[in-house]
């Protein structure tokens, strides 16, 4: 069964610093036509920064979006010419202030299929090595969190956090090299 839309028209609604919205006319595979509301955000990252006694390394921080503070693994978005590895190393250095000697890439998602490009790349980052004088974003204001790794996995199974890319990156890694 043909499942495919054909792009007909794009126009873009909104256009921010960070965001894009975008109305998409498609025509169905039935033939009729219809209208897709799409946000275009910037492609991210996302890092499980492990010492080496399996303490994660997380940031709180108050998110505006759905008015709470959360915790989190440290991310960020790319960089004009930037790998996702470079964009990795470079936010752990900002949030955290530890540079990873080792990234290991976990998985890749998109965060909200239904209405949203946007990428997520999750990494497990170890060896981590002090950033103390790392720069910082002026815009944000985080706590650098540690916390051992079960007591992490504890937080995720009994749903005190609610990030996506926090719970699928320690899921993910739970899954792939279980527990000690």
């Amino acid at each position: 069964m043909n499942l495919k839309e054909d792009l007909i028209q794009r126009k873009t609604v909104y256009q921010g610093k960070y965001l894009r919205a975008e109305e998409h006319r498609v025509r169905l595979p039935n033939g009729r036509e219809a209208v897709r509301e799409v946000v275009a955000p910037p492609n991210a990252v996302g890092m499980l920064a492990l010492d080496s006694d399996e303490n994660a390394y997380l940031v709180r921080q108050y998110r505006g979006a759905i008015g709470q503070v959360t915790l989190e693994i440290p991310a960020g978005i790319f960089e004009p010419g930037e790998s996702a590895e470079q964009t990795a190393r470079r936010e752990c250095e900002e949030e955290i202030k530890f540079r990873p000697g080792r990234l290991d890439f976990l998985l890749t998602y998109f965060h909200s299929v239904g209405f949203s490009s946007g990428r997520i790349e999750l990494f497990v980052a170890r060896d981590l090595s002090p950033s103390p004088d790392a720069a910082t974003d002026p815009g944000e204001i985080l706590e650098v969190v540690k916390i051992p790794l079960e007591a992490l996995y504890q937080k995720v199974v009994s749903r005190e956090l609610i990030d996506s890319k926090t719970l699928l990156a320690v899921l993910w890694y739970r899954h792939l090299f279980g527990s000690k």
